[in-house]
């Protein structure tokens, strides 16, 4: 329900708007105010979903006060301006000022003001919406393997005391970043505080203490304002460290400082600030051959070891490549990005077998791009050739014959090139010429039939080798 506020010193005209918009009481409460004492004994900010205000009021110093005092209040604040007599410049400074609509009184019937609040308000929803919006998070913990049971139990003890420090281990793209935020959404404690996420890598001397402690303002040349670090951040949430093996000796001890005693100093303070977060930190650096070497301190390592969370790379468990393949895709359908909801039985067995040295990370992004390239062509399925090369060209698949010398005319290579694509789309399955069409996004049968009669005509050799697609051309 819309909550909407009118502000008019004509009690008649209130009364009258009021009663056109509660015609729909399911959809607005309206209040009202007739001076400005009783816009202020009614209005806070956030409380209504639109003001509909016309100054100059009764104790109003002029008549943009309260229009300007509204927005300072509250900058997002959805206002439409009515006026008795309309002026170019009261017309722009409103506008200027914040209110998205300025209108004559006497020019719009209510309902007309009705429908058009309704306009602005939906617009407003859609804006929160835009500006709430988090991008597509394809990275859902799908949970198959035994392996990743293993992972989703230690994360629901790191959650369940959500004091305890964690580390997390596991190759780049693994979703080291994934089981953080599980433990911080599942947490006791800290799943109502902020989730602060800082990568490490990067940052030298000079930036380090900054960004994790925070400054005061004229702290060093360039501090122009007081800038609140990581840690403080993340009071009384979650901080997530990641490649935690790339911080420099002097920042470890500083870093262990913080775990042993809850407390920061930003740059330039000597003020000391508590802190309370669960710290998840991140590697897949050997941190005993860096503690060995002397590039890590030993006790800020057995420090960040209380409780460890190893994630294993996605070749080690295959169950879980399919189910992840199929929720990602499913995101991208669901948020028609894609038309394609499923995959060919041939492109999962080439999902199926392929090594995925980048983990997650890689299949996320093999898929989206497979899932642009069914959008080019307006597939229903992940087919193929939609996927890049290099997971295609692992090995040549035994359905589909080719001959030990291609063609090295150029339109029979093209020829064979369209006969093999309609032999991946069949695959050894019964179907007929309409739905290979279909599925190969040729809206015309009759043009395809026609393409596929001349592409065997001008490379006849290619009945012998793809028997499946001739017998549907004879």
């Amino acid at each position: 329900m819309d909550h909407i506020l009118i502000v008019d010193e004509d009690s008649t005209f209130c009364k009258a708007l009021a009663a056109e918009f509660n015609q729909f009481k399911e959809r607005f409460q309206v209040s009202q105010a007739t001076s400005e004492a009783g816009f202020h004994n009614l209005y806070e900010p956030y409380k209504f979903n639109l003001v509909i205000l016309n100054p100059p009021l009764k104790g109003s110093r002029n008549g943009m006060t309260l229009l300007n005092e509204m927005m300072k209040i509250s900058p997002y604040q959805v206002v439409i301006m009515i006026v008795q007599q309309a002026d170019t410049k009261t017309h722009i400074d409103a506008i200027k000022c914040g209110a998205q609509l300025y209108l004559n009184k006497n020019e719009f019937q209510l309902k007309d003001i009705v429908q058009m609040a309704e306009v602005i308000l939906t617009q407003s929803h859609l804006q929160r919406r835009v500006e709430n919006y988090e991008p597509l998070d394809l990275t859902d913990m799908v949970i198959e393997s035994e392996a990743m049971k293993e992972v989703q139990k230690r994360i629901s003890l790191a959650a369940f005391d959500s004091h305890t420090t964690v580390l997390v281990r596991g190759e780049t793209g693994t979703g080291k970043e994934l089981v953080a935020k599980n433990i911080h959404y599942n947490s006791r404690w800290h799943k109502n505080g902020p989730f602060v996420t800082a990568s490490l890598v990067g940052l030298n001397d000079a930036t380090i203490n900054s960004e994790l402690f925070g400054h005061e303002r004229g702290a060093f040349t360039g501090a122009t304002e007081q800038h609140r670090g990581y840690f403080e951040e993340a009071n009384g949430g979650t901080l997530f460290l990641d490649e935690i093996g790339e911080l420099d000796l002097k920042a470890q001890a500083k870093l262990l400082r913080v775990l042993q005693e809850r407390k920061i100093q930003r740059m330039g303070s000597i003020k000391e600030i508590p802190v309370d977060f669960q710290l998840i930190t991140a590697t897949n650096r050997d941190l005993e051959a860096m503690v060995k070497c002397g590039k890590f301190r030993e006790e800020l390592y057995y420090r960040l070891l209380v409780f460890e969370i190893c994630i294993p790379p996605l070749r080690d468990r295959q169950e879980d490549i399919i189910p992840l393949a199929e929720s990602c895709i499913g995101k991208l359908h669901t948020a028609a990005r894609t038309p394609a909801a499923g995959f060919n039985p041939k492109t999962i067995e080439y999902l199926g077998r392929y090594n995925w040295p980048g983990n997650v990370r890689e299949l996320l992004s093999v898929v989206e791009f497979a899932a642009i390239n069914a959008l080019a062509e307006n597939a229903d399925f992940i087919q193929p050739w939609h996927l890049p090369s290099r997971i295609v060209q692992q090995e040549v698949p035994t359905s589909v014959r080719s001959t030990p010398t291609m063609p090295s005319d150029f339109h029979q290579w093209l020829a064979r090139a369209e006969i093999e694509m309609c032999a991946n789309a069949i695959e050894g399955q019964k179907i007929t010429q309409i739905k290979l069409a279909d599925r190969l996004g040729y809206h015309d049968r009759y043009v395809f039939q026609r393409r596929l009669r001349k592409a065997f005509e001008i490379y006849p050799e290619a009945k012998d080798e793809f028997p499946d697609v001739a017998k549907l051309f004879r």
